[in-house]
């Protein structure tokens, strides 16, 4: 067993439900697929919805009864008297006032066990990967397609599972995009593609819409936690609550072939660059931060494995440390986000590096 995993293995271990909590969750507790054991990995997950609508009602008030630890709420709007046909968290008193702070009061009040951590703000690409980066798994209940690809590119650089939802009159889709190397939202709706952008504003929607969506996302991001979901999921699925009609739909992607000759030109850039410097008698430390898998593939000569996921090991650390007495740390990944959050890491320890 690896370092990280005897270590995630200790900290696991260590859970304990309160008798508050085994109260709470008795009736849950008695199921085969979630037991103790199971309930332990609600209590530790970390979850952000984005958006406290008509799809975040619904997926929250399920995720807290349920008993997940953190919650990450990310609005910037508020309540407004249309809301309240099918944003389920508010009520007539709550008219005027921010959503996040009004969703945080009536969750804690279902569920005091939940840590409800509130995001005032739009999520853009200035402070994405600092919202993001704190959670395991994104829910999204946005409305709009800027804001979804957003999401994508950050799931994606930050290797976090993205929980899609949408919905439209009495239609709805669900996906699970970014997960186990599966489809990510840009091969369902390209990025360029020229898409009417339908809100409840133009379309109309009801709340029984909204909530069996956001319900079914609820369900996907349980079934992932407690590992009932073992394969990939490349598909979505459409739901038609009129017709009662439910469609799955399979999407095939084709990146990666275009992915590995990037990866084969940057390696070659970066190998020109540091031959040139060999010339002048510098040593480098070369750090690979990808996954072992990728590493064993194909990597740069002599450089060293350490995936990113260990950077926050005490070892990992030390071990660097002798490095710096050795020749210039040179930290390399295919996805430079990767090499940032490697860097700021080296930086608290005040290790001088390069970002290859």
């Amino acid at each position: 067993m690896k370092n990280q995993e005897i270590l995630s293995l200790i900290k696991y271990k260590k859970t304990r439900l309160s008798k508050n909590e085994y109260d709470i969750y008795s009736k849950q507790i008695i199921l085969k697929q979630i037991g103790v054991e199971g309930q332990k990995k609600l209590r530790k997950a970390k979850i952000l919805v984005v958006g406290a609508g008509g799809l975040g009602s619904p997926t929250m008030i399920y995720l807290v009864i349920s008993g997940i630890g953190h919650i990450g709420i990310i609005d910037h709007d508020e309540i407004e008297k249309s809301n309240l046909n099918r944003q389920i968290l508010y009520n007539k008193n709550d008219i005027g006032k921010e959503k996040v702070f009004s969703a945080k009061n009536s969750l804690n009040n279902i569920n005091e066990n939940c840590k409800i951590i509130t995001h005032k703000c739009k999520l853009n690409r200035e402070n994405s990967i600092e919202i993001v980066s704190h959670y395991d798994i994104i829910i999204d209940t946005t409305d709009n397609f800027r804001t979804r690809h957003i999401i994508d590119e950050t799931c994606h650089k930050l290797h976090k599972i993205y929980i899609y939802g949408a919905v439209r009159e009495f239609e709805g889709q669900v996906a699970v995009f970014n997960y186990k190397n599966g489809i990510r939202y840009k091969d369902l709706y390209k990025k360029e593609s020229k898409i009417i952008q339908n809100t409840c504003n133009t379309r109309g929607i009801m709340g029984i819409t909204t909530g069996y969506i956001g319900t079914l996302q609820a369900i996907e991001l349980i079934k992932i936690i407690l590992g009932l979901s073992k394969g990939c999921k490349n598909f979505i699925i459409s739901y038609n609550l009129i017709e009662i009609m439910i469609k799955k739909k399979l999407i095939y992607l084709k990146r990666h072939a275009i992915q590995s000759i990037n990866y084969q030109k940057r390696d070659e850039r970066i190998l020109s660059n540091i031959d040139l410097d060999y010339k002048k008698n510098k040593i480098y430390i070369i750090i690979d931060l990808r996954n072992s898998k990728d590493f064993n593939m194909k990597h740069i000569k002599k450089s060293i494995n350490i995936p990113i996921i260990k950077f926050k090991l005490t070892q990992t650390i030390k071990l660097i440390n002798k490095f710096k007495n050795i020749g210039q740390i040179i930290i390399y990944c295919n996805t430079k986000y990767k090499s940032i959050i490697a860097s700021k890491f080296l930086v608290q320890y005040s290790i001088k590096h390069e970002i290859a």
